[in-house]
């Protein structure tokens, strides 16, 4: 609007009145509905009307005459009472947007302290849930030594009078005395050997001491040179320890640099060996990718409340892809929106139920007939049944022992895949990842033994496993599998970070793409060892069936010596 009589010239001087003048400044905003400023701009305005002798005069003549009432009007009890009104107008609406914002900051507060409340509570279980657990391992503690104290449940010592002979100061320490196990026709001269290793190795977690002989698989030859020899060397020249993918005949292939059994190798030989293992891929997964970026584009905004309306549109969504696609956005806007539940410094208990549970929860729901998952700190079944269940419960729930979660074919009630979480997003421990990642090695193992044993006629070099860790917000799937004789391999197939802001959901169609994969390995791994395990009476060809050996270690090669001299010495007795 242009300054001056604006009213005086859009308005037939016809109806001029200064009632209507003065509505019509009311509704200017310049003059802020401010009193002193209508009535000055009104009385200056019929001023320049009547000054202007450009105007006709029968339009001057009627400014004059409002001029002349405009005292009267201005100090008029109707006039008076239409100012009240207004004034009084604007101070209701300023208060009601003051109480409408101080409603703002209370729902968002009144929001804050449920997150709070909601994750004290979580972190309060978890609490209860580990004290239970602990008063229960005392309470087994307790029983355990009130039993050697009265006498009972205490077996005797078995000491074969060869062992005496062969070294009695060794077989004789009270470490060194254990009760005779049972016989596993699947390890071979177990009863006499001990599995080839002395005692103190066959308490090694997860049974993952022993290695797989035989079976279809075949050796490993790369440019003229025995993988498996050349290993063999390397085990008994460096004797590795047991934090050592090497000490369980694992070769680990790591994307960030080659180390230990590896670092002997030329390049174009380790190269040769990740193109031996590599896993055919998908060449459709491309065009799924594309097609779920551009869904994930109509969802995902820079308003995080605008993307929490485009997902509550979203019903019509039929296929899985979609769906899981969905649920995440859902999940993150969820644990991001007000107050970012990522940036906390939650316990490792609270990001499984928070973060990796929710997750994960739409994979085992679509294949919850073909397999399951179990969260919380769960003690592996194959490693009981390997060690014909001689461990005591407080035995199995020390720590190491325990994994984050297992998975689990539903009909076959044998595991195949596990899930480690080394630490909440917030908190850097790099020696708790490399001991999960060993962990994640032993078990894998466990489990591809385990599945050996049961069909020792059938081909496990068909079978990869999959492990999933979680660090620094950081998803990583290994495959573990037995393709050549002897060597179990191991390297990384997947890594991605999960969102830590809304800022990355930018790129949340990758994430989206990596998990769904995950999930296909998976499947993929689930119906391979179905197949396998069937297979065992339709199996062509003659390989011999699987049996399992003592890993190469210096003590281990100088007890199969002892075991061979004592085996010779009973020849010729007889």
């Amino acid at each position: 609007m242009a300054d001056g009589g604006d009213y005086l010239q859009i308005t037939s001087p016809t109806v001029w009145s200064l009632d209507g003048f003065a509505d019509w400044c009311v509704s200017y905003e310049r003059l802020e509905r401010n009193k002193m400023k209508i009535v000055d701009y009104m009385k200056k305005g019929l001023k320049n009307v009547i000054n202007n002798n450009m105007i006709k005069n029968d339009i001057r003549q009627k400014a004059t005459e409002l001029f002349k009432e405009f005292k009267t009007w201005k100090s008029s009890r109707k006039t008076t009472d239409y100012f009240q009104f207004i004034e009084d107008y604007d101070q209701t609406q300023k208060k009601l947007t003051s109480i409408e914002n101080e409603k703002t900051i209370e729902l968002a507060e009144i929001q804050r302290l449920k997150v709070t409340q909601n994750r004290n509570h979580v972190e309060l279980i978890m609490k209860i849930h580990q004290q239970i657990t602990d008063d229960i391992v005392a309470f087994s503690q307790n029983q355990n030594n009130d039993s050697s104290q009265t006498g009972y449940h205490t077996p005797e010592p078995y000491i074969t009078s060869e062992e005496e002979e062969e070294n009695s100061s060794y077989y004789k320490s009270p470490r060194r005395i254990r009760k005779r196990p049972k016989l596993n026709p699947f390890i071979a001269d177990s009863g006499e050997t001990n599995n080839g290793c002395d005692l103190q190795d066959s308490d090694d977690e997860y049974n993952a001491d022993q290695t797989i002989v035989g079976g279809k698989s075949v050796d490993w030859i790369v440019n003229g040179i025995c993988i498996r020899e050349r290993l063999k060397q390397y085990q008994l020249q460096k004797n590795p320890s047991k934090t050592s993918p090497e000490y369980y005949d694992v070769i680990f292939f790591n994307s960030n640099d080659k180390d230990g059994f590896l670092a002997t190798l030329d390049e174009n030989i380790v190269e040769q060996m990740l193109n031996d293992i590599r896993r055919n891929e998908d060449t459709t997964e491309n065009n799924a990718g594309h097609d779920l970026k551009l869904f994930l584009n109509t969802i995902i905004d820079r308003d995080i409340k605008k993307t929490k309306e485009n997902i509550e549109k979203k019903i019509d969504v039929s296929s899985f892809e979609t769906k899981f696609a969905l649920n995440f956005v859902r999940l993150m806007v969820n644990l991001m929106e007000n107050v970012n539940l990522l940036l906390d410094k939650m316990s490792d208990g609270t990001y499984i139920v928070n973060v990796v549970g929710p997750i994960l929860s739409e994979f085992f729901i679509k294949n919850k007939r073909s397999w399951y998952a179990s969260y919380g700190e769960t003690c592996l079944k194959a490693s009981a049944k390997d060690r014909n269940l001689q461990k005591s419960d407080n035995e199995r729930r020390s720590t190491g022992r325990k994994i984050d979660a297992i998975i689990t074919l539903r009909e076959e009630d044998e595991e195949f895949s596990i899930i480690e979480v080394s630490g909440p997003p917030a908190k850097k421990d790099w020696s708790h990842f490399k001991d999960d990642r060993m962990k994640l090695t032993k078990i894998l193992k466990t489990l591809i033994n385990r599945l050996a044993e049961l069909r020792p006629n059938s081909d496990i070099t068909s079978v990869r496993l999959y492990g999933l860790q979680s660090y620094l917000n950081e998803f990583i799937v290994y495959e573990f599998q037995l393709k050549y004789a002897e060597i179990y391999t191991m390297k990384s197939v997947l890594e991605f970070p999960l969102p830590k802001t809304w800022k990355d959901m930018g790129k949340a169609h990758e994430i989206v793409m990596s998990l769904l994969k995950y999930e296909s390995l998976l499947s993929e791994s689930a119906s391979t060892i179905r197949d396998f395990l069937w297979a065992e009476g339709n199996r062509v060809g003659s390989f011999k069936k699987m049996t399992t050996r003592i890993i190469h270690t210096p003590r281990g090669e100088k007890r199969t010596e002892s075991t061979e001299i004592t085996k010779r010495k009973k020849i010729r007795a007889n």
